[in-house]
């Protein structure tokens, strides 16, 4: 493996992170930094708390440490939009995923959410968190069929899911912009960065989180180490990374097969109680849209609303402030057709993200190295997905077996990419043609 060149960065004010509950939480000091550990996690978003969360449970004896550039909650795990969702992130009629896997999908992305739910629930976690479900949207007349068959294809495979017409879409949201609606039950809605961050403290003393403490080189080998940023060697019985689209820079066989998207999201001030009078008896909801290129639109239990759009291929996985500056004119038009009586309504934190992908959708699972593992999602679909990852590597490095384990290591090998700058051209020149045919679905 190779010295990593690149590291996350903030780009903008994330708002979800700057107004989490537990955002002045402190986790371990660096000089607290032992040279031995059984397992060293690289990377603390949700796919490496869930790893760390298996990993003591599996084995409650092991000396784990987790370690992540930045602060746990303002890496990529924070900077969605907090869709946790059941159901799978499907095109209907793609060859490369029959029924029966979005079936497993639909298992394995349930296991995760109650995983999840049983840990705010034991702790008393004070998160931002609703179960209030989510709703696909279509403003454009060309989208409604891809709404009428994806809740066919829910319907047959055992997943309820209710069509609105527009009266009974701005009855439930608040706005009529949206002509027809899917809705489905079982997504959970939460501030990202507040939930990834409330997970860690919950973790037991023998895992420790170090926030701020970079990794800049992975050793393999019988006795595998990492390098930290600040010169020390820590050493391990098994490396696990969770790291994003940032795999790329740490020298696996597989580099190259992740990319990332780089899309943009605001969020506004709290809206005041006169404000709020068009959502009276409106329950906190979301809505993705129909258009693989429109806006994704939340009304928060925290009176705000959230917006994301602009996507952007993320060539070095990572975005500029001026692109985020740039971002806000889009994000601002999207916003006022949607609520214009809350034209008046400022953004107070507008940020930039990045979404792992992947050209066939399929995630990257398992070994990497001589007792060095590494998860990292390939669909879009961030939270539930990499928290699954997270779980089953802890499984795989503890040699515990089960058949969703099984099911994820045959299932999970991203396909080749074409070099630059033939990737960027191609994916740039896709980005570009989806906004253009999106319309007003963004």
């Amino acid at each position: 493996m190779k010295e990593v060149n690149r590291f996350p960065a903030p780009a903008g004010e994330l708002g979800w992170f700057l107004t989490a509950n537990n955002r002045h939480h402190v986790f371990a000091k660096p000089e607290e930094i032992e040279n031995d550990y059984d397992y060293v996690i690289v990377g603390a978003g949700f796919a490496g708390i869930m790893a760390a969360s298996k990993l003591a449970e599996n084995k409650p004896g092991a000396s784990i440490a987790v370690f992540d550039a930045v602060q746990v909650g303002m890496g990529d795990s924070g900077r969605n939009a907090g869709f946790m969702i059941d159901v799978p992130h499907v095109t209907v009629g793609d060859p490369k995923v029959d029924a029966d896997h979005h079936k497993w999908r639909l298992r394995l992305n349930k296991v995760v959410i109650d995983r999840m739910r049983a840990i705010k629930q034991a702790n008393d976690l004070q998160v931002d968190w609703d179960e209030t479900g989510k709703y696909l949207g279509a403003r454009e007349k060309k989208c409604f069929p891809a709404l009428d068959n994806l809740a066919r294809f829910l319907e047959g495979i055992g997943s309820p899911s209710t069509l609105l017409d527009r009266g009974q879409s701005a009855a439930a949201l608040g706005t009529d912009y949206y002509l027809k609606t899917l809705f489905t039950p079982g997504t959970i809605l939460i501030n990202p960065a507040e939930v990834v961050r409330g997970i860690a403290t919950t973790l037991p003393a023998n895992v420790r989180i170090y926030e701020r403490t970079a990794v800049i080189e992975v050793k393999e080998g019988s006795s595998p180490s990492v390098r930290l940023a600040n010169g020390r060697t820590v050493r391990a019985k098994k490396i696990i990374l969770t790291v994003s689209a940032f795999v790329n820079h740490f020298g696996i066989k597989e580099s190259g097969r992740l990319f990332g998207i780089n899309s943009f999201g605001a969020l506004t001030r709290e809206l005041t109680t006169q404000e709020l009078e068009q959502f009276r008896g409106v329950a906190p909801w979301g809505c993705t849209a129909a258009h693989p290129a429109g806006s994704t639109v939340r009304f928060t239990s925290t009176r705000r609303i959230f917006i994301r759009n602009g996507f952007t291929f993320s060539t070095h996985q990572c975005t500029s402030p001026q692109r985020v500056h740039y971002a806000r004119k889009q994000l601002r038009k999207a916003f006022e057709a949607r609520f214009p009586r809350l034209a008046h309504v400022n953004f107070e934190y507008v940020h930039g993200g990045m979404i792992p992908l992947t050209r066939n959708t399929q995630s990257l699972f398992g070994s990497v190295g001589q007792n060095v593992f590494a998860g990292t999602v390939g669909d879009g679909l961030g939270i539930t997905r990499s928290s699954m990852l997270g779980l089953y590597l802890a499984d795989l490095v503890c040699g515990v077996d089960s058949g969703e384990l099984r099911y994820l290591q045959k299932t999970n090998k991203p396909s080749w990419c074409p070099p630059e700058p033939f990737l960027t051209t191609g994916a740039t020149a896709k980005l570009m043609y989806e906004e253009m045919t999106a319309g007003e679905e963004i």
